[in-house]
């Protein structure tokens, strides 16, 4: 139960960063010209996309574990999901943040 918790936690945070912008880490301490390439990039719909997309495979993995009957994989799949995501939003990020659109 506490997976389907999570993954709603993280489906409220993908509606909160395409909102508001701001509570993505060090978006507010960018300067003005990468904050203006990460907003012509696109971050905040990165951001709503992968916290979102880990949400939906997250609570997807809940019925799945119990289909399966083995309850103890969704903790695994919500670990995974966790460490996948983390590691995409900051090459992700990255990119979004240095490359400049001609």
């Amino acid at each position: 139960m506490e997976t389907l918790i999570k993954g709603t936690l993280f489906l409220i945070i993908g509606l909160t960063v395409r909102v508001f912008p701001n509570v993505l880490a060090g978006y507010s301490s960018l300067s003005q010209r990468e904050r203006e390439n990460a907003e012509k990039n696109g971050l905040q719909f990165y951001g709503f996309l992968l916290f979102s997309l880990m949400g939906v495979v997250t609570i997807i993995g809940y019925p799945v574990s119990i289909w399966l009957e083995k309850p103890e994989l969704s903790s695994g799949i919500l670990v995974i999901v966790t460490i996948v995501g983390i590691v995409v939003a900051v090459v992700g990020g990255n990119v979004l943040i240095n490359n400049r659109i001609r």
